[in-house]
């Protein structure tokens, strides 16, 4: 695993700090009485200093999830290659689900803030779609049949989403958003099963 240069944790650390106080304000005082002046304020930084970290205020609120998700790919690196695609990316996304379970409030704000604006939500749609595609680029990059690495990627995403929904559902509860992973995925034989062939 590769060592991050000091410069790169003083990074990670604005672009968490751009998160957190974006996301705070959007849930105190609204979105669109947010502006990138009050983040960039609220982030001691000046607003040429903010945009040269994300692009407007809806990016920063999401300017930590790439961090997090380079968290996912090393973890499902450790994994080992001989583990099944599928189990390769949920072990990346345990590790997801651990640091979420972390701050349990602050993703039940999260999701009232998504829910609240739609733009908000197409963004973390489409930050969701890139995740996916780059849980396939890394399991093609291992040698993963390009089916079979599509699928895998499909299927973590799906998993994660409805373990997430539940978790958010039962108020975040401390620890369990790991076991709503498991049980999810203990789940999906079920709904592929061959159906029955109709008697006459």
């Amino acid at each position: 695993m590769e060592r991050t240069t000091p410069r790169e944790r003083r990074q990670a650390a604005t672009r968490r700090a751009l998160a957190e106080h974006a996301l705070r304000l959007f849930a105190e005082q609204g979105y669109e009485a947010t502006t990138v002046a009050d983040i960039a304020d609220a982030a001691d930084m000046s607003t040429r200093t903010f945009f040269r970290h994300v692009r407007d205020k809806d990016e920063a609120m999401f300017a930590a999830d790439e961090d997090a998700f380079a968290d996912v790919v090393r973890a499902a690196a450790a994994a080992g290659a001989d583990a099944p695609p599928l189990a390769r990316l949920l072990h990346g996304v345990r590790a997801l689900a651990a640091s979420a379970g972390e701050d349990p409030e602050v993703k039940c704000a999260r999701e009232r803030v998504l829910e609240e604006n739609p733009v908000l939500r197409a963004r973390d749609l489409a930050q969701q779609l890139r995740w996916q595609q780059q849980s396939e680029q890394f399991l093609r990059s291992q040698g993963v049949d390009a089916d079979e690495a599509s699928l895998a990627a499909g299927l973590a995403l799906t998993i994660w989403r409805e373990a997430y929904r539940r978790w958010i559902a039962a108020s975040a509860a401390p620890g369990a958003l790991g076991e709503l992973l498991d049980t999810v995925a203990g789940e999906l034989p079920g709904h592929v099963a061959a159906p029955t062939a109709p008697t006459r």
